[in-house]
C-alpha cells in the first residue's frame, strides 16, 4: 500500500453528502473512481449504487451487500459509459453512509478485503449521517474571508479507511484464532487504518468563494452562535451510549461462546491427561513383564478437542466499542464543560 492520504474533489464530496442525507435513514453506497498520484489517492468521480445494494435498517450490523447481481451488472456498465466521456474509470473503492459510526461489521470488512485484492490502494469513505448533523450544530463553519479553505468543513463528516496489513495477513491464513492473532500482532485497534482526508476545490471555485466572501461579509450578529450556550445533553451522545449498551451485549454473548469453548477444552484436556497417566502406568507394568509398550498417541483417536471459535466477531465488536467510546470522549468534553460552568454559576 503506497497511498498515505485521500484527496476528494469538492463536487464528489457534495455528491456523497447529498446522496447519503437524502436517503437517510436508509444505508446507501456508491462507487469511487480516481487515481493514485505520488502517494495521494485522488477521488475525482463517484456514482451511486442501486438502492437495493443496502440493508434498509440503519441499526442493523449486517451492512451492505455490494456483490448483489444488480450491483455487479450496474457497476461495469456505468464505468463503460464514463469512459466514453473521458472520466477516470479506475476503481479506488466505494463510499457508504452509516449511523453512529457503525462500520465494524463483517460485511464492510469483507467488501473492503475484496476491493483491496483488486487494488491495494482501495479505500472506503464513510459518511456518518448522525455525526455530521452534530458537527454542523455544535461547531458551525468559520466565517469571513477564510471560509473557502480547502480543508474539511464542519458537517462534512467523511472518513477514509483501509484494512491494515496485520488484518490482511490473518485473513490470508484463514484462521482467526488466538494464536494467529497473537502471531500477527492484531488487536481491535489495528483492524482498520484511517487515512487523512482533504477536500479540494478547483482554483476557479476557490476564487469565486473568496469573491463572494468579500462581497457579502457576515455581520457581527450573524457570527454569534448562541446555540453553544445550550446545556442540554446532546441526543447524539445519548444514542452513542445506547449503542455502547448494544455492543456490550453482543460482546458478552460472543465472550460467553468463547468461555464455553474454554470449559470444553479444559474438560477434554483433563481427560487426555488422565488417559496418558493411565497408559504410562500400563506401559510400566508391561515393561516389567517383558511385553511391548502400547502406543501413547492413541488419545488423538479417542478424544476430539473442540475447535476454537473464530475471534473475528469479537475483534470487530471490540473495535466498534472503542469507536463509540472515542466519539463520547470527543463530544462529551464540551457538554461537561457547560455543565460545570452552569453548576459554578448556580452555586
Amino acid at each position: 500500500m503506497t497511498t498515505t492520504r485521500v484527496c476528494i474533489d469538492s463536487s464528489v464530496a457534495l455528491k456523497i453528502v447529498r446522496h447519503c442525507q437524502e436517503s437517510a435513514p436508509s444505508i446507501v453506497a456508491g462507487q469511487l473512481l480516481g487515481l493514485d498520484v505520488d502517494g495521494e489517492l485522488r477521488i475525482s468521480h463517484a456514482f451511486a449504487f442501486p438502492q437495493n445494494a443496502a440493508g434498509g435498517n440503519p441499526n442493523s450490523d449486517d451492512g451492505l451487500s455490494l456483490r448483489l447481481k444488480a450491483v455487479a451488472k450496474y457497476q461495469p456498465e456505468m464505468i463503460e459509459h464514463l469512459k466514453e466521456v473521458n472520466v477516470d474509470s479506475n476503481s479506488v473503492g466505494w463510499y457508504q453512509s452509516t449511523v453512529l459510526g457503525r462500520i465494524y461489521n463483517a460485511s464492510v470488512i469483507e467488501n473492503l478485503a475484496v476491493f483491496q485484492e483488486k487494488n491495494p490502494d482501495s479505500v472506503v469513505l464513510v459518511y456518518d449521517v448522525a455525526g455530521s448533523e452534530v458537527v454542523s450544530e455544535t461547531d458551525p463553519s468559520s466565517t469571513g474571508p477564510q471560509g473557502h479553505t480547502t480543508t474539511t468543513p464542519s458537517g462534512f463528516n467523511i472518513r477514509a479507511f483501509r484494512l491494515s496489513e496485520e488484518y490482511l495477513n490473518v485473513r490470508k491464513s484463514g484462521k482467526f484464532d488466538t494464536a494467529t492473532l497473537t502471531e500477527n500482532n492484531l488487536t481491535y485497534h489495528d483492524v482498520l487504518v484511517e487515512l487523512p482526508v482533504e477536500i479540494k476545490n478547483s482554483n476557479l471555485a476557490t476564487l469565486l468563494l473568496y469573491q463572494l466572501g468579500q462581497q457579502y461579509p457576515n455581520s457581527p450578529f450573524a457570527e454569534s452562535s448562541f446555540s453553544n450556550l445550550n446545556v442540554s445533553v446532546d441526543p447524539f451522545l445519548e444514542k452513542n451510549i445506547e449503542a455502547i449498551f448494544d455492543s456490550v451485549d453482543d460482546f458478552h454473548y460472543d465472550q460467553g461462546n468463547y468461555n464455553y469453548y474454554q470449559r470444553q477444552m479444559t474438560r477434554e484436556q483433563a481427560k487426555i491427561t488422565q488417559w496418558q497417566q493411565k497408559r504410562k502406568a500400563e506401559n510400566a507394568a508391561r515393561e516389567k513383564d517383558g511385553k511391548p509398550a502400547l502406543p501413547t498417541d492413541e488419545w488423538k483417536r479417542l478424544f476430539k478437542l473442540p475447535t476454537e471459535p473464530s475471534r473475528q466477531e469479537n475483534l470487530l465488536i471490540s473495535a466498534q466499542l472503542n469507536e463509540h467510546c472515542s466519539v463520547i470522549e470527543e463530544f462529551g468534553a464540551a457538554v461537561n464543560s457547560k455543565l460545570f460552568a452552569t453548576q459554578g454559576g448556580l452555586l
